[in-house]
């Protein structure tokens, strides 16, 4: 029996729990191993070189001196939606296939999401943390609070995420417009309820805009000073997807200044070592919610998200061609 070599850059979990996901493909004979987090690049380069399967996750840059060193890959499986730690480039003119893990966490991203707008709109974490402290703020924001019922809700990204806020959004009586690289079919618009719009559009019109794209060089920046300043008075900003796609100090301070009402973020550019920067940049905005990138946990999704990428990965192994490939 044939053995494959899997190296894992996930290091958050144990090796056992890492050969668990493979427990139902007991035929395929596998060499797991883990890199080590923080390993110099060096002992990288010597980990891969033998590897059939890499698994990755969004930590560790793939650089192309990286990607050099892999003279076996059958396959780089992401274990993320977003695949924007590998030289995507480099890894095509290498000949070494690219799998994202798309559409295992829509369901928890999209229902927090719907959590994000309606807190934010009804200032409860706001109002909750000053009760704490003995403070009655109803006078205060009694004037702010506002109804999701008919409102403007711009989709930036209608995939398997996006696709599943709109679906929840058609109970609350909004207008839902979206953007996203290819228009759907009228057909499907009219399914779901959705209005085609540029990204002009849904700055300019969104009483609340909700980001679910992936992090590429086209959408780095997407969402930034210009494009906030640009947002109608008193909308909500909210980020599911990745930090580096809104200009977090202009969001900070539109949210300060009290042109934007609120504002979700669920990835914050910051590291679990930089929360003073995180902290310091939101310090004195009162309607924001801030979480650690948990929108996509449920144990449900994270199920599917085993045996999403664990099911790609033997199709390879076993001769058969890759889904989800991205480059």
């Amino acid at each position: 029996m044939k053995t494959y070599t899997v190296v894992s850059f996930y290091s958050g979990y144990p090796l056992e729990v890492q050969k668990g996901w493979f427990k139902d493909y007991p035929e395929l004979q596998l060499d797991m191993r883990i890199v080590p987090k923080g390993c110099p690049t060096g002992d990288i380069c010597k980990m891969v070189q033998d590897a059939d399967i890499i698994l990755q996750v969004p930590v560790v840059m793939l650089t192309r001196e990286i990607l050099e060193n892999m003279h076996n890959v059958k396959l780089l499986q992401f274990l993320s939606i977003g695949y924007d730690t590998v030289d995507l480039n480099a890894a095509s003119e290498l000949g070494i296939p690219v799998a994202n893990n798309p559409g295992f966490c829509a369901i928890p991203v999209a229902e927090h999401a719907i959590m994000a707008m309606l807190t934010l709109m009804r200032w409860a974490t706001y109002s909750h943390m000053e009760l704490l402290k003995g403070n009655w703020v109803q006078s205060e924001i009694e004037f702010k609070i506002g109804e999701l019922n008919g409102k403007t809700v711009g989709i930036l990204g209608l995939g398997s995420i996006g696709t599943e806020v709109a679906k929840r959004l058609r109970g609350f009586n909004v207008r839902i417009l979206y953007n996203k690289r290819n228009r759907l079919d009228e057909a499907v618009e009219k399914e779901l309820g959705v209005e085609y719009g540029s990204l002009d559009k849904l700055i300019e019109e969104s009483d609340i805009m909700t980001i679910h794209v992936p992090l590429t060089d086209d959408t780095r920046g997407l969402i930034g000073r210009n494009e906030i300043a640009r947002m109608k008075k008193g909308a909500i900003l909210i980020n599911t997807a990745r930090g580096p796609i809104v200009d977090e100090a202009a969001l900070a301070e539109a949210l300060k200044e009290e042109r934007l009402m609120g504002a979700a973020i669920d990835v914050p550019r910051y590291g679990e070592g930089e929360l003073p920067q995180l902290i310091e940049t939101f310090k004195g905005v009162k309607n924001v919610l801030l979480t650690p990138h948990v929108s996509a946990c449920s144990p449900e999704s994270e199920i599917r998200w085993a045996k999403q990428f664990s099911e790609n990965v033997v199709r390879v192994l076993r001769g058969e061609a890759a889904n989800f490939i991205v480059n």
